[in-house]
């Protein structure tokens, strides 16, 4: 039996041949009629499938079918259709080709098992032909990926370096100045050490002085340019976070925020301001996320697990949207109509010279940002 068929391929072949230019007007008509996207393939390509299935009863077309497969599936995502748009051809096709050459086999004295060996030669090709067009459309789009990828990190980076390059200049022009200032408060304080209200209002001034100092050294930890100051020393937990609520109180009690903390002592090898502008700038995130809120919480704690300090600062203001919680540490990338979008991006430039992490955790309840550093700081 296997052998009859061989010797009728070749006249099957034909035939085939001789429908092509049936089968494509039917296809390019059926694709036209039944699909809501207009796609309108090249009859070059569209007649070149039936050609292949025709060639496949007689010889191998493997290679010469992947060669069509990438040819028209860049010319098809050249045109951007979308994949399911693109199978739906596919599809089509196989229903006008059955559609047009079954009643032709008729006329060819085929047994039923005849009939089965040949509409699963051509079967097996057509499926090929699709495993090609979704392997090479699946590798383009992969290609795209990657490009795009590539094109965005260095945009990112690129911004990154602009910023470093801002930030060494603010080194340069700010520093000194503020130094020579700090210097000079100093000695008006030992000055008018019998003054007690001047006194007080010299605190005030270096306490902004600090936090300016802070924000300044936090935005310096983009530059490539070593800081200074950026020495990790043995910091104890529950002081350095009483220096954090001293400079958060005001806020604290002028808004009425209920505020709790649950601190395991221990000591961390540290940056000591770098980590302090961290729980500064969560804490002071915390606190604008619960202004919508009647009954306002913030709550602040820590906890060990082996060689590891986890930190925690929690609110219940509104749910942040998941697609957000994804971008949150992106540099420029804000939500605040007047944020500058590199606040938690710092933070998490700050904890992960700590080789530490941060992350954020939100629902309906609550959100929470975890910092997870080790204790000895390695």
């Amino acid at each position: 039996m296997v052998e009859s068929v061989k010797l009728t391929f070749p006249t099957i072949s034909q035939k085939i041949l001789n429908l092509v230019s049936t089968i494509t007007k039917l296809w390019l008509e059926e694709i036209e009629h039944s699909m809501e996207i207009a796609v309108p393939i090249p009859r070059d390509f569209a007649e070149k499938r039936t050609v292949l299935l025709a060639r496949c009863l007689v010889e191998d077309i493997t290679l010469d079918m992947q060669a069509w497969a990438i040819d028209l599936g860049e010319w098809l995502r050249s045109q951007e259709f979308p994949f399911s748009s693109i199978l739906r051809t596919y599809q089509l096709h196989r229903n006008v080709f059955w559609r047009v050459l079954q009643p032709e086999l008729q006329a060819f004295s085929l047994t039923r098992g005849e009939l089965h060996y040949i509409e699963s030669k051509l079967g097996k090709a057509m499926d090929e032909s699709i495993f090609w067009a979704v392997y090479h459309f699946e590798q383009m789009m992969n290609r795209e990926l990657v490009q795009k990828e590539e094109t965005i990190t260095y945009l990112h980076n690129d911004k990154l370096t602009m910023l470093g390059k801002i930030a060494a200049n603010m080194a340069h022009e700010l520093r000194n100045p503020l130094c020579a200032i700090e210097g000079f408060l100093k000695l008006i304080g030992e000055s008018t050490r019998e003054q007690e209200k001047l006194q007080s209002y010299i605190q005030v001034v270096m306490h902004e002085f600090e936090n300016l100092h802070r924000q300044l050294t936090g935005f310096l930890s983009f530059s490539k340019k070593p800081i200074l100051d950026e020495v990790f020393k043995q910091v104890q937990m529950e002081k350095l976070l009483e220096e954090v609520e001293l400079l958060i109180t005001p806020r604290i009690l002028g808004e009425n925020i209920r505020f709790e903390k649950q601190i395991h002592p221990c000591t961390l090898s540290c940056y000591e301001e770098g980590l302090k502008q961290v729980l500064v700038n969560l804490l002071s995130n915390a606190m604008d996320a619960v202004q919508n809120r009647s009954d306002k919480f913030i709550r602040v704690s820590s906890t060990m697990s082996g060689n590891s300090l986890t930190i925690s600062v929690e609110n219940n203001g509104e749910m942040i949207p998941p697609e957000i919680v994804e971008n949150l540490f992106q540099p420029f990338f804000t939500t605040k109509q007047n944020g500058t979008g590199i606040g938690l991006a710092i933070c998490q430039n700050i904890i992960e010279k700590h080789n530490g992490t941060i992350h954020c955790e939100s629902n309906e309840s609550r959100t929470r940002f975890l910092v997870s550093l080790p204790i000895d700081g390695a």
